[in-house]
This record gives C-alpha cells, sequence and structure tokens, in this order.
C-alpha cells in the first residue's frame, strides 16, 4: 500500500497491522497535515452489511470533539478498499508503558482521569467504545491521553454488539483465537461475557479492568484460557486492590469496586459521576507528596452525585477550566450577538446546595422558619430536571456551624451555593439571599425581601424564579415554571403548622415529646387543609417513627399510618416520601415484602433533592433482611450519593460491607469515619468486624471506646479484664443483661417491645425465656421480627422448630 493514494491521502509508511486492518501513516496531499489511515482487511470492507455499518459508526464517532479522543477525519472507499482517516498521534499505548515498568499511584491517576474524562463525553453522546483496553488507549511524548476506535470497535456479528443472539455467536468465535485472552476477552464486562445486551455501563467495566491493572500490574480476572477468564469476569471477585498495591487509598478502591460491579446497575448511573470523582482526586493528590497525607484521599470519598450532561463540575479555575471558558466564549461571538439581546447566557451552574437559612436575630420562635425555608427551596428546586440539588440531609450537616460558603460547596462538589438569612419580627418576615459561584466567589444573584409572615411561600417562589432568571440563568419552558409554582399547600396556616412539625420531627435530639408534638401539629394542618398531601405523609410518618424507636405499640399505629400515608398517595401519586413511607410500612408492620420492594424502587428513582434518604435506609435493611447484603450495600452508596455528608450513612455502608463479607474494606471505612467523628456506632461497628477475623484484643478496645464514647458506666469493670474471645464474649453478656435490666425497669405505662425482652434473652443464651416472648411479639407486629434470620442475636435458637416456624411466618424465604 505504501507509495498508493486513496482519496485525498498519500500513503508513506506502514504504523501496524490487527485483526481489523493495517494502519498507515499518510498525508492529505491538500491540507499538508499528516493523518493514520485505519485500512480495513478485506474480510470485513467485502462485506456490504459490514461495510455500511461501519461507515455510520465512524461518522458518528467523528462528531466526539475532546482533547483525550482521537480525531476522525473522514472514511471512504477506493475501489475495493475502505478506509477511516483520523489524527496522527505520536506516542506510545497504555500496553507498552505496562509492559515497560510498574507505574506509581500519581502516574496511574494522571492517565486515569483523563481516560475517563473521555468516555463521559463519549457517553454524554450515546456513543460506547465497546472495546476499550490498553492497546486502544495512546499517550503521547508529552503525556497527553488519546483514546482510539471510539465507536469503531463494533464488529460484524461482534462481541459487543447490541443484538444478544449476536453476542452468543461471537463470544464463542472469540474463543478459537489465539492470544485473544491478551487483548478484547480480558477487558469484557459480565454482560458481554455472557452474551447479553451491553450498554454504556459496559464501558465503565473495561475501564475498571484497566485501572486495576494499571494499580496492580496485573488483570484481575486473568485466568489461563479464554473460557476460564470470561467464567472469572462472570463470577469472581477479584482480590481487592488495596491487598495488591498497599499505595492505593480507600477512595481510588472505591471507585475500582464501583466499575467492577457485576450488575451494570450497580456501577455508576452517569460516566460524568466517574470521571468528575476521579479528577478529584486526582487534583487533591497533585497538592501533596506520593506518600497520600491529603485528608481528602485518606477518608472515604463522598457518594457520586447525579449529574446532568451539560454539567461542569466545580473545581476551581483550573488551565482546562479556563481553556472550556474561553471555547464558550467564542462561541457565544459565533453564534452572533442577537441571542444577548433575548436571554442572557447561561452561567453553566448545573450543581447546587442551598445551606440551612441562617436565624439573623437567633430567635428561637423564627428557628422552624429557617429550616422550613431551606427546605421547601431545596424540594422546589429539585423539580428541574436539569439541575441537581443536594438533599436535606446532606446540607444540615453545615447547620450551626461557622463555615465559609465556598469552602462548603468545595466539600459538597456543587457549582453554586444559596445561602440566606431569616429575621422574624412583630409577624414581619425579612429574608435575604445570595447565589454564589464555588469556583470564582462571584454573586451570581442577591435580594431583599421583607414581607408579612404569612407571605412565605409567595417568597420563596420569588427567590426561586429569580435564581433561575437571574442567578443560573435558565430558559424555562412554560411546563418547567409551573413546576417551579406547584405548592404543596397554599393556606399559610396549614403551612407554618407543617414547618413547625418538621422542625420538631427533625431535631437531633428528638425526644418523644417532640414526636408527638410534631404528630399534633400535622393534625391541625390535614384538617385545615385536607389536600396537603406532605403533610399527610409526614403525619404517616410520625406513627412509623414512634413503632420503630419503641414508644407506641406497632399493631396500634399501623392502621393510623396506612389511613394517611394512602391520602397523601392519592392526591400525589408521584411523590417521593409516600412511597418510601408506604414500603417502610409494609416492611416493618405487613411483611408484604413485595409491596414494599415496588414502592421503593419507585422512591429510589426520585431527584437529589426529593430523596427520602432516611426513609430509604429501610429499602438497605430489606435487603439485609432477605439475605442479600451486597443489594443494601448498593442502596447505601445510592443514598450516600444523594447525601455524602452524614455520619449515619457512612456507618451505614460500613455494616453492610461487613455483612457482605468484604471485611477489609468495612475496617477501612470505619476507621476513617472514627478519625473524622469518633461515633460510638462506628466503634461498635468496627469491633464486630474486628472479633469476625479473630482480632479479640482490638475489638475489645473497640468495644471500649465506643461504649466510652457512649458514656456507658456499667460495662467499665468487665472492659478492664477481658482478653481474648472469651473476654469479648463476657462483654457481650454483660451488655445484654444491662439491656434486660434497664427494659424491666421502664415504667407500666410505657410501652416495652417483648421482642427486644426475647432478643436481650437470646444474646445471654436464654433460649426458653426468649421464646415466651415470642407470640406478645407477633400479636404486636414487632419490626424486628423481619431480622430473625439476618440478626446473630439469634444463632443460639436458629435449629429449634419453634424459631424456624417464626421465620416462616414472617414470610422470610
Amino acid at each position: 500500500m505504501v507509495g498508493r493514494q486513496l482519496g485525498p491521502y498519500e500513503i508513506l509508511s506502514l504504523l501496524g497491522a490487527g485483526g481489523m486492518g493495517e494502519v498507515y501513516r499518510g498525508r492529505d496531499v491538500k491540507l499538508g497535515r499528516e493523518v493514520a489511515l485505519k485500512v480495513l482487511a478485506r474480510s470485513a470492507a467485502g462485506d456490504p452489511a459490514y461495510l455500511q455499518r461501519f461507515e455510520e459508526e465512524a461518522r458518528l464517532a467523528s462528531v466526539l470533539n475532546h482533547p483525550n479522543i482521537v480525531t476522525i477525519y473522514g472514511v471512504g472507499e477506493e475501489g475495493d478498499i475502505a478506509y477511516i482517516a483520523m489524527e496522527l498521534v505520536r506516542g506510545r499505548t497504555l500496553r507498552e508503558l505496562l509492559v515497560e515498568r510498574t507505574l506509581r499511584v500519581s502516574e496511574v491517576l494522571d492517565l486515569a482521569a483523563p481516560l475517563a474524562d473521555a468516555l463521559a463525553a463519549a457517553h454524554a453522546s450515546d456513543i460506547m467504545h465497546r472495546d476499550l483496553k490498553p492497546e486502544n488507549v495512546m499517550v503521547t511524548t508529552e503525556g497527553l491521553v488519546k483514546v482510539l476506535d471510539f465507536g469503531l470497535a463494533k464488529r460484524p456479528r461482534g462481541i459487543d454488539s447490541l443484538d444478544p443472539a449476536e453476542d452468543e455467536v461471537a463470544t464463542r468465535a472469540a474463543l478459537t483465537y489465539d492470544g485473544m485472552i491478551l487483548g478484547t476477552v480480558g477487558y469484557m464486562s459480565p454482560e458481554q461475557a455472557a452474551g447479553r445486551p451491553a450498554g454504556l455501563a459496559s464501558d465503565q467495566f473495561s475501564f475498571g479492568v484497566i485501572l486495576y491493572e494499571m494499580l496492580g500490574g496485573r488483570r484481575p480476572f486473568e485466568r489461563d484460557t479464554a473460557v476460564e477468564t470470561l467464567s472469572a469476569i462472570i463470577r469472581d471477585q477479584p482480590p481487592a486492590i488495596q491487598t495488591v498495591n498497599a499505595g492505593v487509598t480507600f477512595p481510588i478502591q472505591q471507585i475500582v469496586e464501583r466499575c467492577l460491579a457485576k450488575k451494570p446497575e450497580d456501577r455508576y448511573a452517569e460516566t460524568r459521576q466517574l470521571a468528575i470523582e476521579l479528577r478529584e482526586i486526582r487534583d487533591s493528590w497533585d497538592r501533596v507528596s506520593e506518600s497520600g497525607a491529603s485528608k481528602l484521599l485518606t477518608t472515604a470519598l463522598p457518594a457520586s452525585r447525579t449529574v446532568s450532561d451539560a454539567a461542569t463540575p466545580a473545581i476551581g479555575v483550573t488551565r482546562r477550566r479556563a481553556l472550556w471558558v474561553a471555547g464558550g466564549a467564542l462561541a457565544t461571538v459565533a453564534a452572533g450577538l442577537g441571542v444577548w439581546e433575548f436571554w442572557p447566557h447561561d452561567t453553566g451552574i448545573r450543581i447546587l446546595a442551598v445551606l440551612p437559612f441562617t436565624n439573623a436575630a437567633h430567635d428561637e420562635e423564627a428557628e422552624y422558619l429557617c429550616d422550613g425555608i431551606t427546605e421547601s427551596l431545596i424540594q422546589q428546586i429539585s423539580r428541574l430536571p436539569s439541575l441537581t440539588v443536594m438533599a436535606r440531609s446532606t446540607v444540615f450537616n453545615f447547620k450551626g456551624k461557622t463555615i465559609d460558603s465556598r469552602a462548603a460547596g468545595r466539600q459538597l462538589g456543587v457549582d453554586a451555593i444559596l445561602t440566606g438569612t431569616v429575621t422574624l419580627r412583630s409577624g414581619r418576615l425579612r429574608i435575604a439571599a445570595e447565589l454564589v459561584d464555588v469556583a470564582t466567589g462571584v454573586q451570581l444573584w442577591g435580594n431583599t425581601y421583607n414581607r408579612a409572615a404569612a407571605e412565605v411561600v409567595s417568597v420563596q417562589d420569588e427567590i426561586t424564579s429569580a435564581i433561575m432568571d437571574e442567578g443560573i440563568r435558565l430558559r424555562l419552558t412554560g411546563d418547567q415554571r409551573r413546576q417551579l409554582a406547584r405548592h404543596a399547600t397554599d393556606d399559610p396556616e396549614a403551612y407554618e403548622w407543617y414547618l413547625r412539625a418538621r422542625h420538631a420531627m427533625l431535631k437531633s435530639t428528638g425526644t418523644e415529646k417532640d414526636r408527638l408534638q410534631a404528630r399534633e401539629l400535622l393534625e391541625r394542618a390535614t384538617a385545615r387543609d385536607p389536600q396537603f398531601a406532605l403533610a399527610h405523609t409526614s403525619l404517616a410518618a410520625t406513627h412509623v417513627v414512634a413503632a420503630l424507636e419503641g414508644f407506641e405499640r406497632p399493631a396500634d399505629v399501623r392502621p393510623l399510618a396506612n389511613v394517611s400515608n394512602s391520602r397523601a398517595l392519592a392526591l400525589d401519586p408521584e411523590l417521593p416520601a409516600a412511597h418510601a413511607t408506604r414500603a417502610n410500612i409494609a416492611l416493618w408492620f405487613e411483611w408484604d415484602w413485595t409491596t414494599a420492594e415496588r414502592e421503593w424502587e419507585i422512591a429510589i428513582k426520585a431527584p437529589t433533592g426529593l430523596f427520602p434518604t432516611y426513609e430509604m435506609v429501610g429499602y438497605a435493611l430489606e435487603r439485609w433482611a432477605l439475605g442479600h447484603p451486597e443489594d443494601s450495600l448498593r442502596i447505601m452508596r445510592r443514598i450516600r450519593q444523594a447525601d455524602p455528608l452524614t455520619s449515619s450513612f457512612a456507618v451505614a455502608e460500613a455494616d453492610f460491607l461487613f455483612y457482605s463479607g468484604q471485611l477489609d474494606g468495612a475496617v477501612v471505612l470505619y476507621q476513617t469515619i472514627i478519625r473524622d467523628e469518633p461515633m460510638a456506632a462506628a466503634f461498635f461497628g468496627l469491633a464486630e468486624v474486628l472479633r469476625a477475623q479473630g482480632r479479640f484484643d482490638e475489638a475489645i478496645e473497640a468495644r471500649r471506646r465506643g461504649h466510652e464514647a457512649n458514656g456507658d458506666d456499667f460495662i467499665r469493670g468487665v472492659l478492664e479484664t477481658a482478653r481474648g474471645a472469651e473476654g469479648y464474649r463476657q462483654i457481650e453478656r454483660r451488655a445484654a443483661r444491662h439491656e434486660l435490666e434497664v427494659l424491666r425497669s421502664l415504667p407500666k405505662t410505657e410501652y416495652t417491645s417483648p421482642l427486644d425482652l426475647a432478643r436481650a434473652h437470646a444474646r445471654l443464651g436464654e433460649t426458653e425465656q426468649a421464646f415466651s416472648y415470642f407470640d406478645a411479639a407477633f400479636a404486636d407486629r414487632a419490626p424486628g421480627l423481619v431480622f430473625l434470620k439476618a440478626d446473630r442475636a439469634w444463632d443460639a435458637m436458629r435449629g429449634d422448630p419453634r424459631f424456624v416456624a417464626a421465620v416462616r411466618r414472617v414470610g422470610l424465604p
């Protein structure tokens, strides 16, 4: 071929050859630039159907314009030869780098971050790679990463066709090729390996294999034959990357494990999330030594955010961001100045956090308004699909703390922060609010409102509209404006009672009195406005919480919860909180696993700002109760995606790492939590993992610190002398005995769950006493009965026919 001309391209030399054909260095005789020419193998070029498909793929991929993706210049035919002209990249493949030497973690991050950026850019245009592997990644002499063959890897009846029948044929065929294990097969996703349709998440799995190989020096699923490799991809879990490379931090391991999840839905909802997380780790690593002393690198990575395709992460004004801004300005000029006459330029803000509004006058009476306005703005703005708003439970971690808003924004990973103050005097309301760009510190919008206190709903509408029109500058459709203007209620009095109730319900130090006060206020609100769906489901939640916290008999509150929540769903069938509450009622009191599962699957699809984080923990617990802790882990990571800062959710994730058998990962996460916030629950969880690992003295020390954090004096004597496995058992028995003493000392007027008494006896090995409470527990519909199979407190009783019958009675499989 050297010396021939294909269209406008003169062939200069052969660069390489492979299964798809040959690659030549060429020169565009019209433009004078050098190009790479991929000439198809004659067997492929002679297939008209394949050729047509190949050309369509090439044209589709040619629309990609990204610094880390090789640019396609054109596609053509010359006689019986088909070819693609593309950017000529001078450098080495990633495979050559990996063969040459072991990469440092910092070098891996420098390569992985732009590779993920390229993948995210292609996926945003619905273009898959389908054959991502080190051979298809180039690193230029300047260190720039370039991905080859985006959208071009689909073969005729190819291994990664979207047609399951074609996939099955091609997978079998692939096994006959010598050396195939060194290429495509080793980087397949489980769905590709099993011959199932593969979506964008399939590329994420291949990326995870590459990332693992760069960090660990070997492929995670490498076996002696292609068949064994495919089987490992489908069924096996690789060793944790931290055990292969001690320099890998926990946040990096989280990314690797998520990419290598067997189910596509357990990977990243959007590849942009993966790119953002890697970029954050890389940028933080750049600021510290290779030892990774940065706090960010040694703590758990905040769970991924759901980001729209148009989102631009606020990571500071880096050189890359400056280039993006310049490109945007040039595009605006090229489009014509007339646009500016009709609508101001969109600021690119797509991820927003509303920090808790502060009580300017420190008036306790106004505190409920501060919380209520914050929550209402979150809910209103969350109705827009083009914006991601951080969840209430996340931002309320900043309540009462003195922190710079931009620092909070950087910690949350958002583009903009909305802050405000509230003053209530003599029935008049003064609200001052401002929207700030996190990256630049520029105020995008700000205003002060003086209104009658009864006008709080209309003020929230004004603030929301101003943020959209003047701050973020989004062009909203009529339907979107109607969505923003939707109110849970138009009755000011009902709304005030609802806000006061929410404030009482969500107090971090909430008592039974607070719960009852919230219920009374919500009953007033729903009587005042019977169409107030949000108040109805909140009223139902007060009954559920009272039963779960042991304040009231579950069998008594169950019908009340059902009536209120059914009313909410009838008024607003799409209300996420109502679906989550219905699921919790079905789980805890009715043992209706099918209904619970259906309702949670609806609730889990809610936008971040409307996502019922606390209610959804029940979903994770249900999957654990049914013996699927790996599902529980996936759900907790979705919850932490909506709320990455609440410590109790991090503890729950560590718990489910433990229950799913990932003991080392659980230890690391518990220790991370403890380092940031020494909370008792993390110490007790850590103790359980250490016990399971046989590290009893370390487990005893963790228990000691947990009881110390709780202020427990009853166990001090045992802790001082306990040693080894028997010492740990002594601590457990003393804790169970103390719990039994406390339950028996409660006044007769207070409700005591018979299941709590049974469980304490079970932990003491007092089987008959434990069984004596079972009938009463079933009559009460005790919520803890759903954990009969999962809770190790019942281990000594599992073989008893009475216990087996109890498990069946709850409907557990």
